[in-house]
């Protein structure tokens, strides 16, 4: 009798085991974000509540339907081939598929399958997870992707995206231009040292340091020495920056070599120029001293060989209207001697060359008589001839015309 009783509670606790795990199977089941179900010859025999979530059908709904009929038709053989391949063995990772769920929405389904005995019978045990959110993700992703490649492949100059430790990840078909390097040849492959003039690398060193301790703390355009992969050196203006959230920079290069070779050029054109404009200043300069040296020896000559010769003729016996002939030659000798006689011509450039002879006369003292009769002309005249300058020199009536014109010189 004992041994009975110790036989019903062993299985009293036995069945309440396998109650807690029956509990803990459905709970896991029911509660889990995974959907989990039983197909036995290809139909539904069990569904947890993520399946019903996912696909908007009820349970009495799925259970006795073919598995394949939630499959979207484009997938149907893939997923038949790839769940087979799974079952035998072949296949280990998860496939992806598309379903069509009651609503006739297209949801992006990640699965794999297991063979299990269900009720006594060979049956498929499937987990699946809903990963449409996390494709529409990669796919703007991938589109984000393609654009930014786009634009770096297009930017329409030499472009390269550099690592921490210097390495090269990235260029653009316009680098490869530039520095005649294929990109297979760099990618991933090389550090840019390796393209720097050894004049520039310690400055360059430098900034590439400091770029990833204070991005302020470095010019973010400078220039350098390129060397490409025929060994010419080409005069580059680089543009550099860091990525943000990264330690990585990416630089843009501008071909400058010609630029600097015509900014030479100008730069020693220039200086020709100054020289040029030296030696002409040195010229003009020495050509004024000739002039100055001309004047002075012209000025030298009439008072040596000419107004002694006029001073004889005033000593002559020459008649009177000889002797006004003389003393306008040299008062207008005079005036062309001297420096103010500019001053004079530039007041009497309105003046008719009649109107000049009757300042000069008046100027020197001659009286209206004796400017008629030198001139051969009638006293009347004369008289409108001095009203004329007056009215051409703005003059007043009670200016005195000979104090005036003698002002002048």
């Amino acid at each position: 009798m004992r041994l009975l009783e110790e036989e019903v509670a062993l299985l009293q606790q036995a069945n309440e085991r396998l109650k807690e795990i029956q509990n803990f199977q459905n709970t896991l089941l029911e509660k889990s974000l995974v959907g989990y179900y039983v197909i036995s010859e290809g139909k539904f025999c069990a569904v947890n509540s993520t399946v019903l979530s996912y696909t908007g059908y009820s349970q009495d709904e799925l259970i006795g339907k073919d598995a394949i009929f939630l499959v979207h038709p484009d997938d149907k053989k893939q997923v038949q081939k790839k769940a087979r391949a799974m079952l035998h063995g072949k296949l280990a990772s998860p496939y992806e598929y598309r379903i069509i769920t009651n609503n006739h929405e297209i949801l992006w389904i990640m699965e794999s399958v297991t063979a299990i005995l269900y009720a006594g019978r060979r049956s498929v045990l499937g987990n699946s997870v809903d990963i449409t959110r996390l494709k529409s993700t990669e796919k703007k992703l991938l589109e984000s992707e393609n654009l930014y490649r786009t634009i770096f492949e297009t930017t329409g100059t030499a472009t390269a995206i550099v690592e921490e430790d210097k390495t090269v990840s990235m260029v653009n078909s316009e680098w490869e231009k530039l520095t005649g390097y294929l990109k297979k040849d760099w990618e991933g492959k090389k550090k840019w040292t390796e393209l720097a003039d050894k004049r520039d690398l310690p400055r360059m060193k430098r900034y590439h340091r400091l770029r990833r301790i204070d991005p302020n703390a470095v010019p973010r355009s400078y220039e350098y020495h390129l060397i490409d992969s025929q060994g010419n050196v080409k005069n580059v203006l680089t543009t550099a920056d860091v990525i943000p959230g990264t330690k990585k920079h990416v630089s843009s290069f501008v071909d400058i070599t010609s630029l600097k070779e015509k900014e030479k050029e100008l730069i020693d054109k220039s200086q020709s120029l100054a020289e040029l404009n030296t030696t002409l200043k040195v010229l003009l300069k020495q050509r004024e001293a000739d002039r100055a040296e001309l004047e002075k020896a012209l000025l030298s000559n009439i008072k040596l060989f000419v107004i002694p010769n006029i001073e004889k003729l005033r000593k002559s016996n020459i008649d009177e209207k000889s002797m006004i002939y003389v003393d306008l030659v040299a008062s207008n000798l005079e005036n062309s001697l001297s420096p103010l006689s500019l001053k004079l011509s530039a007041n009497l450039m309105n003046l008719t060359p009649t109107e000049i002879q009757v300042v000069n006369l008046i100027k020197d003292g001659k009286s209206s008589k004796q400017i008629a009769d030198l001139l051969s002309i009638s006293r009347g005249a004369i008289d409108v001839y001095r009203y004329r300058i007056r009215t051409k020199l703005g003059l007043e009536r009670k200016t005195n015309l000979r104090s005036y014109l003698a002002s002048l010189s």
